[in-house]
Formats: C-alpha cells, sequence, structure tokens
C-alpha cells in the first residue's frame, strides 16, 4: 500500500509538473530566451530544464535568475532556439523523459488559440467531372465519353471542433457523348454533406484535411436534337477528401476530390421512365469565407 501511495505521489507531481509560460525575449543570437519565472517560483541559478512547443523541444539552464525572470540558456552549442517573443510553450523542471513529454496534448487543454473554433462560413465551389462507369435501362451496353462542369455555395457550421456540415445548391451541366450521338444532361440539386477536418498542419501554413460523406436529391433534364426529357435525380453517397488552407482569418482556399454515385429516373416522350445509375469522379476548387 505504501509503494502504491507513493508511486501514486510521484505522478501526480509529475503531472503537475507542467507549466505553460511565455516567451519575454529572445537574444539575437538565438541562444537565450527570457520568461516570467524566477526565485519566487524556486528557479536556481544553473538549474537544468525542458520547454516544448508544438513539435519541438529544447533543453536549457538558468544563466542568470532574478526574482520575477529568468534568462535560459541552449545547452546543445550547435542549435538555436526556436521560439519567438509571446510564444505559449510548456515549461517543465527536469531534463528526464523528454522523449516522452507530448506538449501538443496538453497545449490544446489549455491554450485557446490551439484548439479549433466553432465558426460558420459560406463555401463556394467549381468543379470538373468525369463519368468513371455508368448502367442504362432499356439500351445496349455502351459505355459513352461523359464529362462536365458545375458551380456550388454551401453554408457550413461546425457542429464541435472537428466536426462540421454543410448544406448546398448544386447546377451541373454534364455532355454525354456516344458513338454517333452526344447528350446534355442538366442536374439542380441539394446537397448535405457531413464533414470530419483533421488537426492543422503547421508545416503547411495551418492546412487541414477532411473527409466528408454527402446525399442529395434534385431534379434532371437530358437532351439531344428532337429529343428531351427530364426527371428526379438521388445522390447517395459522395465521398469526398480535401484540404482547407487559410489565407487568414476569413478566407480559406478548398480543394477536393470526389465519387459521386447518381440514380437518374428520367421520363422519356413515349412515357416510358428511363433509369441510369453512374459514378462520377469530382475535382473541385473553392473559398470559403467565415463570418
Amino acid at each position: 500500500m505504501k509503494v502504491i501511495f507513493i508511486l501514486l505521489l510521484f505522478t501526480l507531481s509529475q503531472a503537475f509538473a507542467f507549466e505553460l509560460v511565455i516567451v519575454q525575449a529572445v537574444s539575437t543570437s538565438k541562444k537565450t530566451m527570457i520568461t516570467r519565472k524566477g526565485k519566487r517560483e524556486g528557479v536556481v541559478q544553473g538549474q537544468r530544464a525542458t520547454f516544448t512547443a508544438e513539435d519541438v523541444s529544447i533543453l536549457v539552464k538558468a544563466l542568470n535568475v532574478h526574482s520575477d525572470f529568468t534568462q535560459w540558456e541552449i545547452i546543445n552549442p550547435e542549435a538555436v532556439i526556436p521560439f519567438q517573443k509571446g510564444t505559449v510553450v510548456t515549461y517543465y523542471p527536469a531534463t528526464e523523459y523528454i522523449w516522452a513529454l507530448s506538449p501538443e496534448s496538453e497545449r490544446q487543454k489549455f491554450i485557446k488559440s490551439e484548439i479549433p473554433r466553432v465558426r460558420t462560413s459560406l463555401l463556394f465551389k467549381g468543379a470538373f467531372t468525369r463519368g468513371v462507369s455508368e448502367s442504362v435501362s432499356d439500351a445496349p451496353a455502351n459505355t459513352p465519353r461523359r464529362g462536365g462542369y458545375l458551380g456550388e455555395v454551401y453554408y457550413e457550421k461546425d457542429l464541435f471542433p472537428r466536426f462540421a456540415i454543410n448544406a448546398g445548391l448544386r447546377y451541373e451541366r454534364e455532355v454525354v457523348n456516344y458513338s454517333g450521338a452526344s447528350l446534355v444532361t442538366l442536374r439542380n440539386l441539394a446537397i448535405v454533406h457531413a464533414l470530419y477536418y483533421f488537426n492543422p498542419m503547421y508545416d503547411l501554413y495551418r492546412a487541414r484535411l477532411f473527409l466528408g460523406l454527402g446525399v442529395g436529391y434534385g431534379l434532371s433534364n437530358t437532351s439531344t436534337v428532337g429529343l428531351s426529357q427530364s426527371g428526379v435525380v438521388s445522390l447517395m453517397p459522395a465521398a469526398l477528401m480535401g484540404l482547407s488552407l487559410p489565407f487568414n482569418d476569413k478566407l480559406d482556399f478548398v480543394s477536393d476530390l470526389s465519387f459521386e454515385s447518381f440514380s437518374t429516373r428520367e421520363k422519356k416522350e413515349d412515357g416510358k421512365i428511363q433509369t441510369t445509375s453512374q459514378t462520377n469522379a469530382k475535382i473541385g476548387l473553392g473559398l470559403r469565407y467565415y463570418y
């Protein structure tokens, strides 16, 4: 029982040893820095410590210690301090087990700037499509060439820091080329997506990868010279992955790749229903505006 108590006490002391501090200044040589932590907090001259931020950790020693400030010097003579004035870092008053530290998880618990905000936005996109496969009822087996373009606008709402949902409208024009004939299909759809965003990639300007699934429903019209048929079209499902790259706090550049399955039921001029099942690949580019 005594051993368990000692281990528990040690674990708690290590957990509370992590502390967030702000870098007050960094020398021109990048070999020393100053933090607002000094003798009053128990820092002594010559003491060694670890400072971490995001995916980097450094070992330092206390060069000059005052009551409220300490000047720290990096121990490795070949390295430089990777922080800047104002950087929030995790202070750990020991150098053991540096490989086991998890500063990012600790920072995200306390630093508001590291926690994705729950926001709303408008997304404007354009895309090019290419047919992958199709099946048409009451038609001989044939493999046409399908391709087109579309425009979309979405309202997106973050439900949680990583999850979002959007809803919007799409206008699409697709050209279907058979041997000896060419058709044009127009679609107007209402679409909803559920999205998952990954953590920002700091090495890529805080860009975020995302995955999504979508469904949609709308109207379809297929026409050629002397022929026109209309009906309804279902989009189920649409699987997509993409990248959201921020320009600033209000504007993101968005690109995505998706595969979409359509089921179309159109009424021909003779009254018969023609059913088309197809899969398209889509590459989209757009801009997201936060408000």
